[in-house]
């Protein structure tokens, strides 16, 4: 297949991380062009190493957090250019990796009849107050693909569907808002129009009443080690406790599986961490605590 990947990056301080720069570089052999849009600011530095990776890099005001980065992405494409091509990927810098190679996900999934598919997803919520937080039209919150990571193809993406999506999407205006407009309503809307989708990653023996609806953030060492997820998302490392499911591993077992049986270099992760983060919230997800015998 050959694919277009629009990959969208936010930094505060315009800085671009290594983990950055080696997702694209482990991407780029399986994309036909690579399109970055970053919100905000990226210093001159990051502008030089994206450019060793993307064909373009499009530097955007700071608004409609990644949906209408995506959307400044598809339009600076061109709907009759994006005919060209057989994939759209919309990507983002909230997962990090790839853990493994690329080649057998890819592989994987070209060989399924799909209309769109993911790496992970987040099971169907009906909490009221989350449905009203994320302000989701559904009354409830449907089981969806992350959009950290959302592929279409073009039978979707030439729909009058698809086009009507990005051509009428409002000016988002908030995080949660993001999420209830189109992180967790687009996986329904085009399933209910009868195109097909699945995830890379097999959720089917997983309780979302053990690993909570979202097992990617909750449960990261189930679905890198066990469910052969290559991304990771990021938030792992400083979320709260309070929302993870008590039976579930430490996020410290996940960080001894990277850091121990796998080659993905760690530093990465904590580079971004100790600039990025509050410093308590990484003590505590990684339990970097020593009992002192006095």
């Amino acid at each position: 297949m050959e694919r277009l990947l629009i990959y969208f990056v936010y930094d505060k301080d315009g800085t671009i991380d290594d983990y950055i720069l080696f997702a694209l570089e482990k991407l780029r052999p399986f994309v036909e062009k690579l399109l970055v849009v970053a919100n905000g600011k990226v210093c001159e530095k990051g502008q030089r190493d994206l450019a060793r990776w993307a064909d373009e890099v499009t530097i955007r005001p700071n608004t409609g957090f990644d949906v209408w980065a995506y959307k400044t992405g598809i339009e600076s494409v061109g709907w009759d250019r994006l005919e060209d091509y057989d994939e759209l990927i919309l990507m983002n810098h909230t997962i990090m990796g790839p853990v493994y190679d690329l080649e057998d996900m890819f592989r994987a999934m070209e060989s399924r009849d799909l209309d769109f598919w993911g790496i992970t997803k987040c099971f169907e919520e009906n909490d009221p107050a989350a449905v009203a937080m994320w302000k989701n039209p559904y009354g409830y919150i449907p089981e969806h693909i992350q959009s950290s990571f959302c592929a279409f193809r073009k039978r979707l993406f030439s729909s009058d569907a698809f086009h009507a999506l990005w051509d009428g999407m409002p000016m988002i205006q908030s995080y949660h808002e993001s999420g209830g407009t189109y992180e967790q309503v687009i996986t329904k809307k085009f399933a209910d129009l009868g195109y097909r989708w699945d995830c890379y990653t097999d959720h089917s023996g997983l309780d979302p009443k053990h690993y909570g609806c979202c097992p990617l953030i909750t449960a990261p060492l189930v679905m890198v080690r066990d469910l052969k997820s290559p991304f990771f998302k990021r938030r792992s490392f400083f979320t709260s406790k309070l929302e993870f499911p008590s039976a579930v591993p430490f996020v410290r077992d996940f960080w001894d599986f990277l850091r121990d049986e796998t080659e993905y270099d760690t530093g990465m992760v904590m580079k971004n961490m100790i600039r990025c983060c509050n410093q308590r919230d990484i003590v505590e997800s990684l339990l970097l605590f020593h009992v002192i015998d006095v």
